[in-house]
């Protein structure tokens, strides 16, 4: 995914001030370091990792051969099979209950014309 090697821990920091900076601000200091700890805290278990386990490697954005290749986009298969199992099942039990499925159908939405739009891309491209 990248070559950087900073590359991630950054991303991870930013993320991290993402989230707690506006928590902080809204008065929740506690809660918005505890954002940023996770994050780095997350970081740095797989910057410390990432050479003894192929796992914390792909984690971290180290795809070095076709095998790392193919067991991230695998996870990704699967990650998207349950997001969207849980969007439907969700938008189902809103609709059972009465309440407001705005949320669920938004979300399949977007899941559902990104996989079409990303399927059409692809077939095309050969």
């Amino acid at each position: 995914m990248t070559t950087n090697r900073w590359f991630f821990p950054v991303f991870c920091l930013v993320l991290g001030l993402l989230m707690g900076v506006p928590t902080m601000l809204r008065g929740d200091v506690g809660l918005g370091i505890a954002f940023v700890a996770i994050m780095v805290g997350y970081a740095a278990i797989l910057m410390l990792t990432r050479r003894r386990s192929e796992t914390t490697s792909i984690l971290s954005g180290e795809l070095s051969d076709e095998r790392h290749k193919l067991n991230e986009l695998r996870a990704r298969g699967a990650t998207a099979n349950v997001l969207a199992l849980v969007t439907v099942g969700g938008f189902l039990v809103q609709v059972w209950r009465g309440e407001d499925a705005t949320a669920f159908a938004a979300l399949g939405a977007v899941g559902g014309l990104t996989y079409i739009a990303a399927l059409v891309y692809h077939s095309r491209r050969g």
